[in-house]
Parts: structure tokens; sequence; C-alpha cells
């Protein structure tokens, strides 16, 4: 089934300008600059809750950066520099790093919520001029309603089985490593854009993972090495798919594994 594709957008307060740490970071020479920086960062964050990775592409995390948004690295190393010491932006862990506004500067929907939205639109509009409305049109009207209010309906059941599935996924990884209680947000958004079917798939291999990693890796107690909820989704090693069945007791351990 085609995953149904999401737009991301970064509202922009109305006040963002008169900010005391915007009119800081602009006063710094370089400072508009810095704050396009600052900007784009926010941007690459959206589709992650507000989360920011370092995929170890690169030596470090600025320059990574750097390479992703087209800026040269002394100048995102030094915007960088500001948003730490203001609190903006907040280390995680070594790979994972939080723009702490970005939530509340993002909008988000989906390609069959904008489809509804104009809809409704066009609805308002024609209840706005009864007099042009024929009763054949008032019962197109009327039916298109109905198939809405099934649909809303429908939307709601997949929705409620979807935070079903996903807690118990979220649950199975936090119980292996806490580290993974960090990215509840930006796995929620993973999550839901696998189909129906990957979803109990996503469950189903947790759950596999889990019991396998306890076998094999006895002597991590806490999880360290093992893959984050995340990767298990959308990473290129250990995935769900690699654990629909759990796997057979290996004679050899394998060192190693994904932080």
């Amino acid at each position: 089934m085609a995953q149904e594709k999401r737009y991301w957008w970064l509202k922009l307060p109305e006040d963002f300008f008169n900010q005391i740490e915007i009119k800081l970071l602009r006063k710094i020479a370089g400072g508009d600059t810095y704050t396009i920086i600052y900007q784009k960062m926010l941007l690459l964050s959206l589709k992650n809750g507000g989360l920011l990775y370092f995929e170890g592409f690169a030596d470090k995390f600025a320059e990574e950066i750097s390479l992703t948004i087209d800026e040269k690295l002394e100048n995102v190393e030094v915007t960088l520099s500001f948003l730490q010491s203001k609190n903006l932006i907040v280390e995680l862990d070594k790979m994972t790093f939080e723009m702490q506004k970005a939530k509340i500067m993002t909008g988000s929907e989906t390609s069959g919520a904008e489809r509804t939205r104009r809809y409704r639109e066009k609805q308002k509009a024609l209840q706005s001029d009864d007099d042009s409305v024929t009763s054949s049109q008032v019962g197109d009207v009327e039916k298109k309603r109905e198939d809405k209010r099934r649909e809303d309906i429908d939307k709601i059941r997949k929705e409620k089985d979807t935070d079903s599935l996903l807690s118990v996924y979220f649950e199975t990884f936090t119980k292996l490593a806490m580290k993974n209680n960090k990215l509840r947000e930006a796995v929620k958004i993973e999550f839901v854009k696998l189909s129906d079917s990957q979803k109990e798939q996503a469950v189903i291999g947790a759950k596999n993972y889990y019991q396998w990693y306890k076998r094999e890796k006895s002597d991590d107690s806490t999880g360290k090495f093992s893959v984050n909820a995340i990767n298990f989704i959308n990473g290129n090693k250990e995935t769900f798919d690699d654990f629909q069945v759990l796997p057979q007791l290996s004679t050899q351990p394998r060192l190693g594994g994904y932080i």
C-alpha cells in the first residue's frame, strides 16, 4: 500500500526577529548569515520531530550539517556554539541533537488532509450561495458529507489501531534500552509512515529482536549496543524485516551494534 504523502512547514512566529536570542545572534558579525543557518537547521529537523542526527558521514556534526545545508563550516560552527549557549539546541547523545523550539514551530498536513481541507472550503463556498444550488446539487453535497463522515470514522479506527501498535513497539524498545525514551516523537513520525501490515510486522520484529538481543548479548544489560527504535524501522541493517522470525541461537556471538 502506497504511503500517504505528508507536508511539513516552519511556522515562523510574528515576533521571531524580536526574540532576544535572535537579536543577540544578529548583532554578531555575520549574524544575518547565522540566523539563516538557524532557520535551515529548524527546517531540516521538521520531519524528525525537531531532531537532527549525526550520521557519521563527516568527521563531526557541524561538518555534516554544513554539507547538508550548503553553508560554510566555520559559519555553522559559530551558529552551533551560539545555539548551544542559549539552549536552542541540546545534545541528547553523541548522535542526536534536538532543536528546542522546532516542535512549536512545526506545521504538518497529509495530502489526504489537504484534499479534505480544500473540499470543505468548496462546501463552505457552496453553502454561502444557497440560491444558486439546485436540489440535485444539495443531494450531491449531502452524499459527500456522509461519505466524509464514514471516512472520518474509518480514520479514527485506524488511528486507534496505530496508537495501540506504536505503544507496544515503543515499550518493547524502551524495555530493551532506556536511550529510546528520548526518541518518542521521532519514532512516532516514522511509525505512522508504515502501511498497516508493516506496522504489525514492526511490532513482531521488535519482540523477536528483544528476545534475540537478550539471548545473544546477555552481557549488555542496558542495551547500549542495541539498534535504536528509529533505525529498526528505516535503517540499513538489523531492521524489523530481518526479525519476522526469531533467529536461531548463533554459535559465535557477534560484537558491536548500534547506539
